[in-house]
């Protein structure tokens, strides 16, 4: 499944205020979903086109060294996130074939 990451550096407020541990790994739950927002609204972030296999592609596209050799089918969410996730694909050099849903939102990751 496609995932946007959404990638910065907190401070350890923000791992504090979400109950997070640095360095470790975790599930969202319903507590969590203000902290994507957050993450844009107060610091520097950067996209990335993640996923599993979205990442593989993007290494596979980066490998061949011609542009859009690659290309990756999924599913986003009608919404902000899943623009974003198309652009930081096509910015991968990677050609994006999403479907696109209005029945759920685009999949997040945050790495802080």
């Amino acid at each position: 499944n496609p995932l946007l990451d959404v990638s910065a550096h907190v401070t350890p407020d923000f791992h504090e205020k979400y109950g997070i541990k640095s360095g470790t790994a975790i599930l969202a739950e319903a507590h969590h979903e203000p902290l994507y927002e957050d993450l844009v609204q107060n610091f520097k972030v950067d996209y990335v086109a993640g996923g599993a296999t979205q990442n593989s592609i993007r290494i596979a596209q980066w490998m061949s060294q011609s542009p859009n050799a690659t290309a990756y089918i999924g599913c986003i969410g009608k919404d902000a996130f899943g623009e974003t996730l198309t652009e930081a694909c096509r910015g991968a050099g990677v050609t994006p074939h999403y479907y696109i849903t209005e029945e759920k939102p685009t999949g997040v990751c945050a790495v802080t």
